[in-house]
């Protein structure tokens, strides 16, 4: 079974980052190879901030999923127009607005609804975080 996760609560607001990484950890523990990919929409882009900075006593969700994704090499999309508009952006991007420095954390990737398309129709199963 190949899986696709949409999350699209925020990592702030809401336990979806959350839960769905305790998901993710527990179903490529059993079966490797089950996650095609995982799209964060709506405020849930905010996952893709690198210059966002948890109190110490809480979880860096950021950096939490960033290992999944290195260890794993499940590819981490967060949609462009939702990242764009709380401004998350590559590199390319802040050269483009003219901006110093760009905010997209490693591991993560700007894609558009295309992409979460593409997922949906390669894989066997959505599950949706909200």
């Amino acid at each position: 079974m190949l899986y696709t996760l949409l999350i699209t609560g925020s990592p702030y607001q809401s336990k979806a980052c959350h839960t769905a990484l305790r998901f993710i950890r527990a179903a490529l523990n059993k079966y490797p190879d089950s996650i095609k990919g995982v799209f964060f929409y709506e405020d849930a882009v905010l996952i893709g901030n690198q210059t966002a900075q948890p109190p110490r006593d809480e979880i860096n969700l950021t950096k939490a999923w960033q290992e999944v994704a290195e260890q794993h090499k499940v590819p981490l999309y967060l949609c462009i127009a939702a990242a764009v508009r709380r401004g998350i952006i590559t590199e390319s991007e802040s050269r483009r607005y003219e901006l110093e420095q760009h905010t997209l954390a490693e591991h993560f990737q700007l894609e558009g609804l295309g992409t979460l398309v593409d997922l949906m129709n390669t894989t066997n199963k959505i599950i949706q975080f909200r």
